[in-house]
This record gives C-alpha cells, sequence and structure tokens, in this order.
C-alpha cells in the first residue's frame, strides 16, 4: 500500500468510519466490537474509486441489512444475543460478498474494486441478509 493508499484508509477512519459505527450500533441496538482490515480495502493504483467503494460494498449493505433484520422485536433480539463483532476484511481477489457467522462474528469479505458504484448495495444486502437469518 502506498503512501495515497495510507491517506484515503486514514481519512476514511477518521472522517467517515465513525460515523458508520454509530449508526449500525444504532440500528443493531447494542455496541458492536469492530475488526477491520483496513490496509487489505484499499488497492494499489485505484484510489480513484474510494471512498464511495467502501460505503458500497461494506457498510450501506451493512446498514440495509440490519435494518431489515432489526424491523421487529424477535429480530433485534435474535441479532443482539447472536452478533458481538464485525469483521471486515478484503482476502477475496475479484470476487462477490462472502458473508459468515463465525461464532458471535459477522465476517464480511470482499475486494471492494469488484463493484465499483451502487449496484453492490442490493444484492450485498441480500447475501448478508440471508447469513442472518440462517445463523439467528
Amino acid at each position: 500500500m502506498g503512501l495515497a493508499e495510507k491517506r484515503i484508509i486514514n481519512t476514511y477512519q477518521t472522517e467517515k468510519f465513525p460515523t458508520w459505527q454509530k449508526k449500525i450500533d444504532e440500528i443493531s441496538g447494542t455496541t458492536l466490537a469492530w475488526d477491520v482490515s483496513w490496509e487489505q480495502l484499499v488497492k494499489e493504483g485505484r484510489g480513484e474509486i474510494y471512498p464511495a467503494t467502501l460505503d458500497y460494498n461494506f457498510f450501506l449493505p451493512l446498514e440495509k441489512a440490519f435494518s431489515t433484520i432489526t424491523g421487529d422485536t424477535i429480530g433485534k433480539q435474535a441479532l443482539q444475543n447472536k452478533i458481538k463483532k464485525v469483521k471486515i476484511t478484503s482476502l477475496r481477489t475479484y470476487s462477490s460478498l462472502e458473508a459468515t457467522i463465525e461464532g458471535d462474528t459477522l465476517h464480511l469479505d470482499t475486494d471492494p474494486t469488484y463493484y465499483t458504484d451502487e449496484s453492490a448495495v442490493e444484492p450485498y444486502t441480500k447475501v448478508i441478509v440471508s447469513t442472518l437469518e440462517s445463523a439467528l
């Protein structure tokens, strides 16, 4: 990761991520632990697509999925009882989102350069909702 990518991640971590954390915690009704592999998320030489691609690939789908799950008391309680942590990585190469539950952790993994616009939000939301509904 070069200096340009480090700056992108630093700006996102300090300016955007705290807002996402707060919003997603409010939706879930609990304070989640976060494990974000920042050094994996911004791909070298692709700076022009950030920071929006992080929103489209991870945080907007997560927000929408949690809103869907917590739409009633049963879903909100189930989410609070099961999910204590969100882990975000980018180990997959040019591949769509994989959402898994590992113990009490919701793990989201994708290459955020796979989708570079809002077209990721709907399908990724469905993947997260399906994963959560199966595990809760």
